[in-house]
């Protein structure tokens, strides 16, 4: 037999004893023997023998802090009448085959259930939010124009998805239609530049002449690298595919050679090459001539590794400053040691990290300790 523990006095619990059994002899059902109405005596003697029982079963058992908030928490469910005077407690033995067994098992049941719907909720949404991190951390550092991403998890994170996809389309569109202005006016300059230099050359001061031609041929090169500037965004959104690069490299060095320009070829692939041709072929050709403003003589080295390609295109010039390292592949940057020498427009090495980055490659600068600079361009190789 389980107890309910109360506290309450003596001369209380012998009151309402004797008013329960008063009430009960008044009753049509409990009139059996109506000669021998109930003793008092007798009722406050089996009042004090239960108190004794409750005090004597309460100290025989150890119920935990949790069994019994959930015990309370059942009983003010079920009891919805309370008593009506509230000073005044009335405790009653729980037997074992009470009714609130069963509904104490079950309150115990259902917290049980939450608590774990809540854990394995909770658990889905941190794992997917972790996994559309990682997805957004690993796509913004190797695409150029990284390709949406596929819904997944709850409504919520699902909704989530849909919302970046959304802002990058968007924000695709503005650099796109940006690009075709900045296209437009880089091809319509073209003209009036034309017409200047061949006016240019009817001046009959050299020294004017020379440094007009010397004006026009810095604004031709800002007109080609916006012009290039718009054809990377192309370039940079086609897929990316298995290509013989032997070919392409030999094709570029045999028009610098018949060009006039030095520029030697040690090494070859030997296999397919993941990039994209248009892509590859406007990198190169920005390192071979940012190389050829330095240097006359250029190599081009290519050396293969177990998953990846490396071709370095090498020059014995000034080199770089090592603090201005990565500076140098800012747009518009030119270093001040070599403006004066070799004017540019500051977009070359921009546009070619941004295409080595679609390519899911590396270009990396180093000087190197005999002099010169050397350029490294790194692609991964065809998995057979």
């Amino acid at each position: 037999m389980t107890f309910i523990h109360s506290t309450v006095s003596r001369e209380a619990l012998q009151e309402s004893v004797l008013r329960i059994c008063t009430r009960a002899a008044r009753h049509s059902s409990f009139r059996i023997a109506r000669a021998n109405p109930p003793n008092p005596a007798a009722s406050a003697a089996r009042a004090v023998g239960t108190v004794r029982a409750i005090r004597t079963g309460v100290q025989s058992q150890r119920i935990s802090a949790i069994a019994t908030f959930v015990l309370l928490v059942a009983l003010l469910v079920t009891i919805s009448a309370p008593a009506a005077n509230a000073a005044m407690l009335y405790t009653r033995p729980c037997r074992a085959d009470s009714n609130l067994l069963p509904i104490v098992c079950l309150v115990a049941i259902g917290f049980g259930l939450l608590a774990a719907a809540l854990w394995v909720y909770a658990y889905e949404q941190r794992s997917c939010i972790a996994r559309l991190a990682a997805a957004i951390e690993q796509r913004s550092s190797t695409d150029t124009l990284p390709q949406a991403l596929a819904e997944f998890g709850p409504p919520t994170v699902a909704r989530l998805v849909r919302a970046i996809n959304g802002a990058q389309r968007y924000d695709a569109e503005r650099v796109a239609q940006v690009l075709d202005v900045l296209a437009a006016y880089a091809h319509d300059l073209r003209t009036p530049l034309t017409r200047m230099a061949l006016r240019c050359e009817r001046l009959d001061d050299g020294n004017v002449r020379d440094a007009i031609e010397h004006d026009l041929a810095e604004m031709g090169e800002l007109v080609e690298a916006s012009l290039a500037c718009a054809r990377m965004q192309c370039w940079a959104g086609q897929p990316l595919r298995c290509f013989d690069a032997d070919g392409l490299i030999g094709a570029l060095v045999d028009n610098y050679r018949d060009a006039g320009r030095s520029v030697e070829l040690e090494g070859e692939v030997g296999c397919p090459v993941v990039t994209c041709p248009h892509a590859l072929r406007c990198v190169l050709v920005n390192l071979i001539d940012n190389a050829l403003r330095y240097d006359s003589a250029v190599r081009l080295c290519v050396r293969v590794d177990a998953r990846r390609v490396v071709l370095a295109v090498v020059d014995s010039g000034p080199g770089i400053v090592p603090a201005e390292m990565e500076t140098v592949f800012a747009p518009w940057y030119r270093a001040p040691r070599t403006t004066a020498r070799a004017p540019e427009s500051g977009l070359g090495l921009t546009l070619a990290r941004r295409l080595t980055l679609a390519m899911r490659g590396e270009l990396q600068l180093e000087n190197r300790r005999n002099g010169g600079l050397e350029a490294r361009l790194t692609l991964p190789l065809a998995v057979a």
